[in-house]
């Protein structure tokens, strides 16, 4: 049975024709897509921001991040993003969280198709809103694409991607045939798109993974073992469900790809930002030090600010996030927080 006899089966509607995709971001993730796309035989423009990084990609078809990626000859990579969105029938928004809404506000006066599909794959909350970045992109696009947006998350480093190991993700959106058309669009023999209907859901647990990944590598440099590891992974769980149930996402979806599966992924991994910027905070570097090492935006920073800020507004109890918030903005010990998380007052596990 082909991807498109499944689409058919799980997604009934009209099918929405895509041929010219803008991959807004050229980092990592973006520019691993953008290759993706490419290999589909879909005619793609990249956009950077930077100029001069434009002009070196350009060239070089090189990331110094993603030493293992070739980007495509045939990839169109652009400073200038309104010829990249120009006759495109589907925007990719790559670009870090905080900086979506500037992006997005760049295209807000251009006029675009009704039938423009807009994906983001970005992962992350508004400090300044708490805002998710779905509801960012409606706020400042063109209010024709307010309903047509699509939430692409999961357990996926382009480290690996880009090498063509297998990979599943999810496509979320409240339009069944928007999902349906992402999930064609995007899915190969190594990377495999499920759809959703819990955007919600599917963003939140793709930003708040990232506070639970510093906890860990804050645990992992002060050697607090795996029974730890796997305390924080759980109980993590648990507080990012906690929220997401009160923002009207769906218990299951965070047992899902989008929940556990980035999880798990982000907390463990070598390849994981998050998890490699809490271990050199454990090893007592600042923030600043941290972040010069690791060269890559680190989006669990700016979510753990949001989302704490988040929490005490709406009285929402979420002791990792909490911890995690006074490590990295109030200069707390590591091995204080680990003693009062461990030291909170007995109760229930749920």
């Amino acid at each position: 049975m082909s991807i498109k006899r499944k689409y058919w089966e799980t997604n009934p509607g009209k099918q929405l024709m895509i041929k010219n995709i803008a991959v807004l971001g050229a980092g990592s993730w973006g520019a691993t897509l953008a290759a993706l796309l490419c290999e589909k035989k879909y005619s793609v423009n990249l956009w950077e921001f930077d100029r001069k990084q434009a002009s070196y990609l350009s060239s070089s078809r090189k990331l110094q991040v993603l030493p293992g990626l070739k980007i495509p000859r045939k990839i169109n990579i652009t400073n200038d993003i309104y010829g990249a969105v120009e006759n495109v029938d589907m925007i990719v928004f790559a670009v870090p969280s905080q900086k979506t809404r500037k992006t997005a506000n760049m295209l807000s006066a251009v006029s675009f198709p009704s039938s423009t599909i807009i994906v983001n794959v970005s992962k992350g909350i508004e400090i300044k809103t708490s805002m998710r970045l779905s509801e960012v992109l409606k706020q400042e696009l063109p209010a024709n694409l307010g309903k047509r947006i699509v939430v692409l998350s999961g357990p996926s480093h382009a480290e690996e991607l880009s090498r063509k190991l297998a990979t599943t993700i999810v496509a979320a959106s409240k339009s069944p045939a928007l999902a349906g058309t992402v999930q064609e669009v995007f899915t190969t023999p190594y990377f495999r798109v499920y759809t959703s209907n819990d955007m919600t859901g599917v963003e939140i647990g793709g930003a708040l993974k990232n506070i639970i990944a510093i906890a860990v590598g804050i645990g992992d440099a002060i050697k607090t073992g795996d029974n730890t590891k796997a305390a924080l992974i759980t109980r993590g769980s648990f507080e990012i469900m906690k929220l997401g149930k009160t923002l009207g996402a769906k218990s299951a979806t965070f047992a899902g790809l989008s929940g556990i599966g980035d999880l798990i992924v982000t907390c463990i991994s070598k390849n994981s930002r998050n998890r490699n910027f809490g271990e050199k905070i454990g090893q007592g570097k600042t923030v600043k030090q941290a972040l010069s090492e690791i060269k890559m935006v680190v989006e669990g920073i700016s979510t753990t600010k949001a989302v704490r800020e988040y929490a005490k507004k709406h009285n929402i109890k979420m002791p990792i996030t909490e911890q995690v918030y006074q490590i990295l903005f109030c200069n707390k010990n590591p091995l204080k927080a680990e003693k009062e998380l461990m030291t909170r007052e007995s109760k229930s596990e749920y």
